[in-house]
């Protein structure tokens, strides 16, 4: 839109420019001829006599005066025109000057006949001069001026259709998922954007091939933790059996060894719920089905700590299933971590509500608890990796590494919905909601 305006600004700024530079060379070149007009009317009108001078027709915007220049003697007016005064109008010397009579502003011309000392003084209106020319101008510069808008409109369309391949690379590249980085691809590029391009995709080259390395790194690592973990519970229960007086000692241990290997599992569960991993995995999902299906794998653990578990939806979830569009692994990765959440951080005798409910294009998941809640100031950071409320010492004294919900929101963005958090409707607590766009309920 810039380049449009600039150039339509420089095109009226041309155009005016030309148009004020030809109307002033006009007049000038105007006022050049009617000048020499002036002069041969004065050159002709010596040829009649001064008594047929005075009984010329009138003419409005001419006139003409015949003096007679005598050696020793004051200048005598022979004749004139009725339209021209009897007195002298410009000092008799050869040459054009202007004068004033009549009302209007007259061109003279002064020219010596070369006999009988005889002098012509011819005159012409200025006004009906200029208005001629102007007449004449303004017909030549008219069309240049009337087809300025259509010239706008040409340059508008020009130069829209030069920058289409560029909003093109733009619209590809705002396109774009914030974790897509495959190269840029446009029809019919110019010459002038191929090297734009070329850069573009060899920037988002360098940077696929670095986030590959980092992720193959990450895997790796936790990959090759696995083992050295599992002899370190081997170990830790082998020590328990032997030394029960440091039982109490050998379970802090043993606490640190289960926090690394959840944090390992969780390293390796970012890795498997990248995009590439996911690519062309989803399939039409019951999200209250799967739902069921969670709550019942975790019912032990909530169990133990008498907890009780309340799995809501409304009709149309129930009895005509929430389809979403969705890999299996992954939604069921993130319910796990909503409930995982909850049952950690909600004490013991608590409560967890679990619901999933339709709307008309949606499809919603909560889960919320009676715990100690999140500060509101505090809620957006939860999704951050490794960040926890409050750091490891934490108010609840429940271990974590602060991978759990970054890994619910990666799940839902890559499927397309939008994961918050508010105020649980218990007493205390929170409440995390995650909104899917829904594909239709199929009769169950």
């Amino acid at each position: 839109m810039f380049l449009v305006v600039a150039t339509l600004a420089m095109l009226v700024l041309v155009v005016f420019v030309s148009a004020v530079h030809g109307y002033r060379s006009g007049m000038a070149e105007a006022e050049r001829l009617f000048d020499g007009q002036l002069q041969e009317q004065a050159h002709l009108a010596t040829s009649v006599g001064s008594e047929r001078l005075a009984t010329l027709d009138k003419v409005a915007n001419i006139a003409f005066q015949h003096w007679q220049l005598a050696p020793g003697q004051p200048a005598r007016l022979l004749a004139h025109t009725d339209n021209i005064p009897g007195t002298a109008l410009v000092a008799l010397e050869p040459g054009f000057g202007h004068a004033n009579f009549g009302g209007y502003r007259w061109r003279t011309y002064v020219h010596f006949a070369g006999r009988d000392d005889v002098v012509v003084v011819a005159a012409a209106r200025t006004d009906i001069r200029y208005r001629l020319a102007d007449n004449v101008i303004i017909e030549a510069i008219m069309p240049v001026v009337l087809w300025l808008p259509l010239s706008g409109l040409l340059v508008w369309f020009v130069v829209g259709r030069g920058l289409r391949p560029l909003e093109q690379l733009a619209e590809q590249l705002h396109g774009k998922q914030f974790r897509e980085l495959s190269a840029v691809a446009l029809e019919r590029c110019p010459s002038e954007l191929e090297t734009v391009v070329d850069s573009v995709n060899r920037l988002l080259e360098r940077l696929r091939e670095a986030f590959e390395r980092e992720k193959r790194f990450v895997a790796d690592a936790a990959h090759e933790l696995r083992t050295p973990i599992a002899v370190l519970r081997v170990q830790v229960h082998n020590f328990r059996e032997r030394l029960p007086e440091h039982a109490d000692e050998l379970r802090a241990l043993e606490g640190a060894v289960e926090r690394m290997q959840h944090l390992v599992e969780q390293i390796l569960t970012l890795h498997r719920l990248s995009p590439e991993q996911l690519h062309g995995r989803f399939v039409p999902l019951d999200l209250h089905g799967l739902v069921q299906e969670v709550v019942a794998a975790c019912y032990d653990t909530i169990e133990a700590r008498r907890q009780h578990v309340e799995l809501v939806g409304d009709t149309d979830a129930v009895e005509r299933r929430a389809l979403v569009a969705a890999d299996r692994f992954a939604l069921e990765t993130l319910v796990r971590n909503l409930l995982d959440n909850a049952v950690k951080y909600t004490p013991e005798g608590g409560n967890v509500r679990v619901g999933v409910s339709c709307g008309p294009a949606e499809v919603v998941l909560e889960v919320e608890d009676d715990g100690p809640g999140i500060p509101r100031a505090a809620r957006e950071r939860v999704f951050e990796r490794f960040h926890r409320v409050g750091g490891d010492a934490h108010a609840s004294g429940v271990s974590g590494c602060g991978l759990g919900l970054a890994i619910v929101r990666n799940i839902a963005e890559l499927h397309g919905a939008r994961v918050e958090v508010g105020d649980s409707r218990f007493a205390s607590g929170a409440r995390f909601t995650v909104v899917f766009r829904r594909l239709g309920a199929i009769g169950g």
